[in-house]
C-alpha cells in the first residue's frame, strides 16, 4: 500500500466510521489493512460517494468527480463491490439501489460461503484494537432474542414481533435460508471442534430486499414459507437461540448456538448481557418440582443456569429469555415469565439505525465536552 492508497482508504474509513455502527481508527492501521483486502483502491474511492440511504446510480454519479470514469465504469465498479460483499443494494420498483455496509451486521455477513484465514486474522485483529468496543458503544443491539413457540404459556399474551412464527408468515416476500457465516468462521479459523449442537450450516433465515440480494449474488437460496417454518422447527429442536433483526419487522432471524456466534460468545463474558438485550421474558425455575437433573444446563447456550444444592438455579441477568429449556425439562419445573417493563423493539430497521446513529452522537458530543 503506497501513500496515495494510504490517503484513499483512510478517506473511506472516516466515511464509512460515520455510520451507525463506525469503522474506528487503530494505532496499528489494521482497519486499512482490512479496506484493502475488500476494495481495491478505485472501488474504495468510489466507496466514499455512496451514503447509508439507497441510491439510484445516476444520483451517485453525480458526486463522481473523475471525468475518466463513466457511468458505465461506475456500474462495473459497483457491482464488484458488490459481488465481495464489500457493499449493499436493494432493489425498489424494478430499480437498483446502492448504499455502503456497516462492517457488522453487513460486511461480515456477505463474506458467507467465501471466508479467507487473511480475513478473519484481520477482522480479529480489529475487533480486539478497536471494532469490539464500537459494536456495543451505543447498548443499542442490532438483533434481539425472542422465545421459542412452546416456551411461552399460552396464558401469557405474546406481541406479533415477539412471535417468530408470525414474523416468517407476515415476512415480505422473497425468504431466503443461508449458511451460518459464523459456524463457516470457526471452521476457517480451526480453532477448536465443529459446532457442539448441530453440523447443519443452513440455519439463517433472511426476507425481503436483503434475501433478494443473497440470492441473486447465489449466497442463499430461495426457500417457501413453509419450509422456512420446517427449517425454525428443526433449529429449535435442536436447541438454537433465536436472533431476529431488533425491529418489529425485521429482514433477518438468526438461529445461533454459542459454540460459534460471535454475539453469544461476547454476551456470555458480560456479566448482564440481559440488559444489552432487553429481552421480554425471563426464566423462573420452581426449586420444589426441580428435579436436579441438569437437562436445562445443557440446553442453555448463555451459562445462565447453574446446580445449587442439586436444584437448578438461574442468574437473571445472564438469561435471555430464548425458552430453550423450558421446552425440555422433564418435570416442568421451569417457567419463561414476562419482565416487568418490557423493550418494545423500533417498527423497522431503519428506525432502529437511527436510534443507534443518535445515541452515538450523543455520545461523541459528550466525550467532545469532556476534552
Amino acid at each position: 500500500m503506497n501513500d496515495e492508497e494510504t490517503k484513499i482508504y483512510r478517506k473511506l474509513q472516516e466515511h464509512l466510521d460515520k455510520l451507525p455502527i463506525g469503522f474506528p481508527i487503530t494505532k496499528s492501521g489494521v482497519e486499512l489493512r482490512l479496506l484493502e483486502y475488500l476494495f481495491t483502491p478505485e472501488e474504495a474511492n468510489i466507496a466514499t460517494k455512496l451514503s447509508s440511504d439507497f441510491e439510484p446510480i445516476e444520483e451517485i454519479y453525480k458526486r463522481i468527480d473523475d471525468p475518466n470514469i463513466s457511468i458505465e465504469d461506475l456500474c462495473d465498479f459497483l457491482e464488484s463491490s458488490v459481488k465481495k460483499g464489500a457493499i449493499q443494494y436493494r432493489i425498489e420498483r424494478g430499480k437498483k439501489l446502492y448504499a455502503n455496509a456497516m462492517l457488522i451486521i453487513g460486511i461480515f455477513e456477505f463474506q458467507v460461503d467465501k471466508l479467507t484465514m487473511e480475513f478473519m486474522d484481520l477482522m480479529k485483529q480489529y475487533g480486539q484494537e478497536a471494532f469490539d468496543i464500537e459494536l456495543f458503544r451505543t447498548k443499542i443491539s442490532q438483533t434481539r432474542v425472542v422465545p421459542v413457540e412452546k416456551s411461552v404459556d399460552h396464558e401469557n399474551y405474546v406481541a406479533t414481533y415477539n412471535d417468530i412464527r408470525e414474523m416468517i408468515k407476515n415476512a415480505e416476500d422473497p425468504i431466503a435460508v443461508a449458511h451460518c457465516v459464523c459456524r463457516q468462521k470457526q471452521d476457517v479459523r480451526r480453532e477448536r471442534d465443529p459446532c457442539k449442537l448441530t453440523d447443519r450450516y443452513e440455519t439463517c433465515l433472511g426476507f425481503g430486499y436483503m434475501a433478494q440480494m443473497y440470492i441473486d449474488q447465489g449466497w442463499a437460496r430461495q426457500i417457501s414459507k413453509e419450509e422456512a417454518l420446517k427449517i425454525l422447527d428443526k433449529n429449535e429442536e435442536t436447541g438454537l437461540v433465536l436472533q431476529p433483526g431488533n425491529s418489529q419487522r425485521p429482514y433477518f432471524i438468526c438461529s445461533c448456538c454459542g459454540c460459534c456466534c460471535g454475539l453469544l460468545r461476547d454476551l456470555k463474558k458480560m456479566n448482564n448481557p440481559a440488559r444489552l438485550m432487553k429481552t421480554a421474558y425471563v426464566v423462573e425455575v420452581d426449586p420444589e418440582a426441580c428435579a436436579g437433573c441438569g437437562v436445562c444446563i445443557e440446553r442453555c447456550q448463555m451459562g445462565a443456569l447453574k446446580l445449587v444444592d442439586d436444584i437448578s438455579t438461574v442468574n437473571k441477568k445472564k438469561c435471555l429469555g430464548c425458552g430453550l429449556c423450558v421446552v425440555t425439562c422433564p418435570t416442568e419445573a421451569i417457567n419463561l415469565v414476562n419482565k416487568e417493563k418490557e423493550a418494545i423493539p423500533p417498527e423497522s430497521e431503519d428506525q432502529l439505525l437511527q436510534a443507534i446513529l443518535d445515541k452515538k452522537n450523543e455520545l461523541i458530543e459528550k466525550y467532545n465536552k469532556r476534552k
